[in-house]
Formats: structure tokens, C-alpha cells, sequence
């Protein structure tokens, strides 16, 4: 029987190598013309080199080996009294690693008195796993009417 799930929040900014494989596929499935392998993976290092109390990077681990991570912050401004999660990934399909982290993410919320909190879903899936992640803590996840767009020169 295999190991029960662990949660740690990394704070070497070295430990990130062992993540890069799956940092590349997850920035190859957003999909995003602005961002890069490169760009995230240095987006993730600044966070855990430099994010003290307003941004971590947490990564789920099963049997020594990690399944998912999450990155989150207090917003700056405009926004007042809002945490982001703006990126979760899992490489596998159990939904326990996912809610592991955004109880987590909860956590930091609670713990930097923001009453609200804002995700960013990469598909269905994640936005009904974040959903009912807040539902069991009495949060309501709400869909909001952005619309995102990247215009370029042609």
C-alpha cells in the first residue's frame, strides 16, 4: 500500500529543478502566446525565493514523488482584501491532491484576513474542483465576466 499524501510549502528555490518536466507540460497546456516554460518556471522561483508572507508555492507529494502544485498571492492593488490562486496543476487524476491545496490556499487567506479569494481555473474541471473546495469552508465560488484577449500585429 502506498504512502498517504504529503503537502509542503517549498522554500529552496534549488528543489524547483525536480519540477521542471512537469512545469513545461503545464505551460505548454495553458495555451498562453505570453508565457513560456522559462517565464513560468522564473515566475515560480521569484515566488519561492522572495514571496515571505504574500505568495507560496505548495506542492503535493505521494510516495516521495510530486503530483501537483499551486501558486497563490495576496493581490495587490486596486484589488483590497483578495488572495489569487492563479495556478494549480495535478499530473494525475485523483482530486485529492488538488483540494489538499486549495484548503491550503484557503489557510492563506484566513491567515492575511482577506474575506475574499479569487482562482484561475485552466478548465472546467478545475473551476468545479475549486468550487466545491470553497463550498465546504462556506465560500461561493462565482464566475466572473472577463474576457481575456492578446492582440498582435499582423
Amino acid at each position: 500500500m502506498g504512502e498517504e499524501f504529503k503537502l509542503i510549502k517549498i522554500s529552496q528555490p534549488e528543489w524547483l529543478g525536480y519540477l521542471a518536466p512537469q512545469i513545461k507540460v503545464f505551460a505548454e497546456k495553458l495555451g498562453q502566446k505570453t508565457i513560456t516554460y522559462e517565464t513560468l518556471y522564473t515566475y515560480f522561483l521569484k515566488t519561492i525565493q522572495h514571496g515571505g508572507q504574500i505568495a507560496e508555492f505548495w506542492v503535493v507529494f505521494k510516495d516521495n514523488e510530486p503530483i501537483a502544485f499551486a501558486h497563490w498571492f495576496v493581490s495587490s492593488l486596486p484589488h483590497r482584501g483578495l488572495v489569487s490562486c492563479d495556478y494549480v496543476n495535478s499530473w494525475n487524476r485523483m482530486r485529492e491532491p488538488i483540494e489538499m491545496l486549495l484548503e491550503k490556499f484557503i489557510e492563506f487567506g484566513k491567515e492575511r484576513n482577506a474575506p475574499l479569494y479569487a482562482g484561475t481555473a485552466i478548465n472546467e474541471t478545475i473551476y468545479r474542483v475549486f468550487r466545491k473546495a470553497f463550498a465546504k469552508v462556506g465560500l461561493k465560488a462565482e464566475r466572473m465576466e472577463w474576457v481575456e484577449f492578446v492582440g498582435r500585429k499582423t
